[in-house]
C-alpha cells in the first residue's frame, strides 16, 4: 500500500496503513456519516473555525456528536500537518454513526471519528483565466443542509464531466437551481451577485467572499432558475480548496459574452487577498 503518513482515528494517531474501521461500521454499512474538509495556506488551516462550526451542525442534523472539543479537534489536525509535512494540505475530517450490530442501529455517543491529511491538488490556471464549465443534472440532494459522505450522483457522473470537459454538475429541480455537486453556485445580473439559499449547503469561501465584496455588490439571496443561470451575465462557483472559479458555459449555453467577467474577476482578487491576508 501506499504511504500515506499518518491519520487521526478514535482517540490515536496511527500510521495510515494501520488505521482499521470496523466492517459493522453503519458509516459503511449505510453511508451514515458526515464530513467536511479545508485547506491549508502556508501550511497553516484556512477557516478553521468556520469548518469546525459546520462540521458541528452536519453532525447535528444526523444526531451525531462530535467526541472532542474544537481545540483539541485543532491541535490533532496541527500534528497531523506537522507529521506528513506536504506543502500544502487538504485537511478532511469525517463523522460517523459508529459501529451497529444489525446496520440500522447505533449509539450517536460512540461514533467513528476520522481526520486525514492529503497533498492539496490545484486547479489548472487557465479555469480561473478563461473560466470553465457546468453540466446541469436534475437532482435534489436529500438533507441538503448536512455536508454527508453521499457524493453518489457526482462520482457516477465523473467519466461523463471528464468527456464534457467540465468542472462540476449543476444540481436543479423543479425549474430551480440550487448548488454545484462540489460547490457553491452564484450568478450575476446586472451587477448584482444572486445566491441560491433553499436547499444548499453553506459554503465558508462563498460566505467569506460576499462578505467582503457586500461593501460593493449587492447580493441577492433567494429562488434562482435555471432559465435565470442560463441566461445571466456571469456566474461562478466556490469551493475550499478552488476559491472562486468563473463559469462561461452552462450545457450547450455560453454565459454572458463567453469570457471572465468583471464582477467575477473582483471576487476572485477577493477571495485571493483573504486567504494571503491569513
Amino acid at each position: 500500500m501506499r504511504n500515506r503518513g499518518h491519520v487521526y482515528l478514535n482517540g490515536r494517531i496511527v500510521p495510515a496503513h494501520e488505521a482499521a474501521i470496523s466492517p459493522f461500521d453503519v458509516g459503511l454499512l449505510r453511508g451514515y456519516a458526515v464530513f467536511d474538509l479545508l485547506q491549508t495556506v502556508g501550511g497553516k488551516p484556512f477557516q478553521l473555525e468556520g469548518h469546525l462550526e459546520r462540521f458541528r451542525n452536519s453532525a447535528s442534523l444526523l444526531g451525531l456528536q462530535v467526541p472532542l472539543p474544537d481545540d483539541e479537534i485543532t491541535r490533532i489536525i496541527l500534528e497531523l500537518l506537522e507529521l506528513n509535512d506536504y506543502d500544502e494540505s487538504i485537511v478532511r475530517m469525517v463523522l460517523t454513526g459508529g459501529e451497529s450490530d444489525d446496520g440500522m442501529h447505533f449509539d450517536p455517543a460512540t461514533p467513528t471519528f476520522l481526520i486525514i491529511t492529503h497533498e492539496l491538488f490545484t486547479v489548472p490556471e487557465e479555469s480561473y483565466r478563461s473560466g470553465t464549465k457546468l453540466v446541469t443534472f436534475e437532482h435534489r440532494r436529500e438533507l441538503p443542509q448536512a455536508k454527508t459522505t453521499n457524493y453518489l450522483t457526482w462520482l457516477r457522473n465523473h467519466s461523463m464531466l471528464e468527456q464534457e470537459n467540465a468542472i462540476d454538475l449543476l444540481y436543479h429541480a423543479d425549474g430551480y437551481v440550487s448548488e454545484a455537486a462540489t460547490a457553491s453556485f452564484y450568478v450575476v445580473r446586472n451587477g448584482r451577485i444572486h445566491a441560491p439559499d433553499t436547499g444548499v449547503l453553506c459554503g465558508t469561501v462563498g460566505t467569506m467572499v460576499l462578505d467582503h465584496a457586500a461593501s460593493e455588490f449587492e447580493v441577492v439571496r433567494g429562488p434562482v432558475t435555471l432559465e435565470d443561470a442560463l441566461g445571466a451575465d456571469e456566474a461562478f462557483i466556490t469551493s475550499s480548496v478552488r476559491g472562486v472559479v468563473p463559469i462561461v458555459q452552462i450545457d450547450d449555453s455560453v454565459i454572458g459574452d463567453g469570457t471572465v467577467g468583471p464582477v467575477t474577476t473582483s471576487l476572485m482578487t477577493i477571495c485571493r487577498g483573504a486567504m494571503q491576508a491569513e
